[in-house]
């Protein structure tokens, strides 16, 4: 009797559980990647959540309307506006009309990267369809550059990403990383939207920053919504909110909102590194691609963790999992394969070296030139020089390419 009440009760919490959640839009999994709270039982349940799920396929571009929008718009639970007009249904028509492959690209970056999205940005308690801003940003590519040095998935500037506190250096971008710049970007969503009180005046601050929007609420007469004050941003920034409402629209309701992709989604785990190594060393211990480490951890410039202190690194569940209980064996592998690449080194090597020439009277940068076998432009640049007049008196730094002994030292 106590096993059929415990078994009705079971069934009763699982029917509210689905009628539940046909209030909203499912959305990706959400699970810390911290190594206490996952076990492998855990891991076979993630692994066949799938990364992004439709809400549904309506779109007809004949049949929406304010109307219709906002009915499914509101199936997304979410606490940000998103109204229908000109500027939306434009930017909607526009992502629709992209080709297959850059849909299958996205998908294909959605299932690694949403995941994480959704689970940092729950941590701060913020609207999860926040993650389309990186969309909008970078297409979801660690490595997009743009013209001005924004960098990463979540696009920081270099100025804006060090003044938030983030590693910035020949070593280390944690723009590109993964968790790092999706935690900053989150902080930057919260502090916007706690000085205008609406999500899509801090979406547009993330664009131009919260001095532009200011100063648009101010030529409109103190307007505080995005809408009434769209006119006074930059002309950037009064395309960038409506593409942001489109990318959410276009990948919770139409044809685009699912793909193949989308089947699964793979859990990372942070996993500690306390020693210099590479992740083409780990790749070849643990015989897998060295590809899928760097894609996963693309803040590391070089390819490798610096050792001056203990460092993360995002792999897959059952990657992490063997990496911990192999560590020693795979530092063991990593100083083997460094001694074999020394002893393998050439003796010689070509190298510039300096050397160094003081101009004395008579003498010209052609000749001087000349006579060390470079070039007068190569003279310039090393020594800073503006003219084809050698500077009388001073000492120039010359480089040649000689041998020198690659083992010394």
């Amino acid at each position: 009797m106590q096993h059929s009440t415990l078994s009705i009760l079971a069934l009763l919490t699982c029917l509210f559980s689905v009628l539940n959640s046909s209030a909203q839009a499912p959305i990706g999994p959400t699970m810390e990647t911290n190594m206490d709270k996952i076990d492998s039982m855990t891991q076979l349940l993630y692994e066949n959540i799938p990364s992004h799920i439709a809400v549904t396929d309506t779109f007809n571009h004949s049949l929406i309307n304010q109307e219709v929008f906002k009915t499914q718009m509101n199936q997304l639970g979410s606490t940000i506006a998103f109204p229908y007009n000109q500027h939306v249904a434009l930017h909607i028509c526009y992502l629709m009309a992209q080709n297959s492959s850059f849909f299958e690209m996205l998908h294909k970056r959605m299932q690694l990267y949403f995941p994480i999205y959704e689970q940092v940005i729950d941590r701060y308690n913020l609207p999860q369809e926040l993650k389309y801003v990186s969309i909008i940003e970078s297409h979801l590519n660690p490595n997009a550059v743009s013209w001005c040095g924004a960098t990463g998935l979540w696009q920081f500037m270099p100025y804006t990403g060090r003044s938030m506190g983030m590693r910035i250096d020949y070593t280390i971008d944690e723009r590109k990383g993964i968790v790092q710049s999706t935690e900053k970007a989150c902080e930057y969503f919260r502090n916007s939207y706690n000085q205008f009180g609406d999500w899509l005046m801090a979406i547009a601050s993330y664009n131009c920053g919260p001095g532009n929007v200011q100063k648009a609420i101010n030529r409109s007469g103190g307007k505080k919504d995005f809408w009434s004050i769209m006119p006074f941003l930059p002309r950037e920034t009064q395309k960038y909110v409506p593409k942001f409402i489109a990318a959410a629209y276009v990948l919770s309701f139409t044809r685009h909102s699912t793909h193949e992709h989308n089947e699964r989604s793979a859990i990372l785990v942070k996993t500690p590194v306390d020693s210099a190594i590479g992740m083409g060393t780990i790749a070849r211990y643990l015989s897998i691609p060295e590809e899928e480490i760097i894609d996963y951890n693309r803040e590391f410039i070089k390819k490798s963790t610096p050792g001056a202190q203990t460092h993360y690194l995002l792999l897959p569940y059952f990657v992490s999992m063997q990496f911990l209980t192999e560590k020693d064996s795979i530092y063991a592998f990593a100083r083997r394969e460094k001694a074999v690449e020394e002893a393998n080194k050439p003796a010689y090597v070509q190298k510039w070296t300096p050397s160094y020439h003081k101009v004395t009277r008579g003498q010209t940068l052609y000749g001087i030139a000349k006579r060390h076998g470079v070039t007068v432009q190569q003279i310039k640049t090393w020594n800073g020089l503006k003219s084809n007049y050698a500077p009388l008196g001073r000492t120039l730094i010359i480089y040649k390419m000689q041998w020198v002994n690659n083992r010394q030292g």
